[in-house]
């Protein structure tokens, strides 16, 4: 499986967190595809190497599904899995091994908690196919609509709510969290949960106050 990361040009503080947790954790031989979101600039993708990990420069910005359109309008041909993760996420030394565990028979998407993922998890390279027209309907290529997709008709999970092959990580429903702490010191409070599943944090600004922020 390739890990892919959700991320956004305004949000690299949080994005080398990650990748930095990623080298600490020996994660350096795994590929790894970084995709943000926001180069309104560009009339197309901008594709970048460096040693493992892709960079892909993306000429919208579609909030948690930017990555995910990106795998659809580049990646169509493969029969890859991906574990998708947002940039404001941190992985911890077990992270490698329990997705090398993971059984991928008979199934085309995994959710890592019972009623919320966050849309985060694992996908096929078909299902995302499968969803095309769904994914298509929140390309966004409009710098000043960006918070419009995020807080109106979102469909979190849409993917593998509507996945009739989805599973669920070790049927884990927890909610384990810390905080809330100014993790990444920005000036935006978020709360730490943890997913002992995959052994990953999620480092997580929107968690029910009413309000939500460009990268949560």
């Amino acid at each position: 499986m390739k890990i892919v990361i959700n991320s956004h040009t305004k949000s690299n503080i949080a994005l080398q967190h990650l990748l930095e947790s990623l080298r600490e954790n020996d994660i350096n031989y795994c590929e790894v595809i970084v995709i943000i979101g926001g180069h309104y600039n560009l009339n197309n993708y901008e594709i970048i190497k460096d040693e493992n990990i892709t960079y892909i420069h993306a000429n919208h910005n579609s909030i948690d599904f930017t990555g995910l359109i990106t795998l659809l309008e580049l990646y169509n041909n493969t029969n890859e899995y991906y574990v998708y993760l947002h940039d404001t996420c941190k992985i911890g030394k077990n992270f490698y091994n329990k997705i090398k565990s993971i059984d991928l028979t008979n199934v085309s998407s995994i959710k890592i908690n019972k009623v919320f993922s966050m849309n985060i998890g694992i996908y096929s390279q078909k299902i995302i196919n499968q969803f095309k027209d769904f994914l298509l309907s929140k390309k966004n290529t409009n710098e000043n609509e960006s918070m419009k997709y995020k807080s109106i008709n979102y469909n979190e999970d849409y993917i593998f709510n509507n996945d009739a092959n989805n599973k669920i990580l070790d049927n884990y429903d927890g909610w384990n969290y810390t905080g809330p702490t100014d993790y990444y010191n920005t000036g935006t409070m978020r709360i730490v949960e943890y997913y002992p599943n995959l052994d990953l944090y999620k480092i997580k600004a929107n968690w029910g106050r009413g309000n939500w922020t460009l990268n949560n």
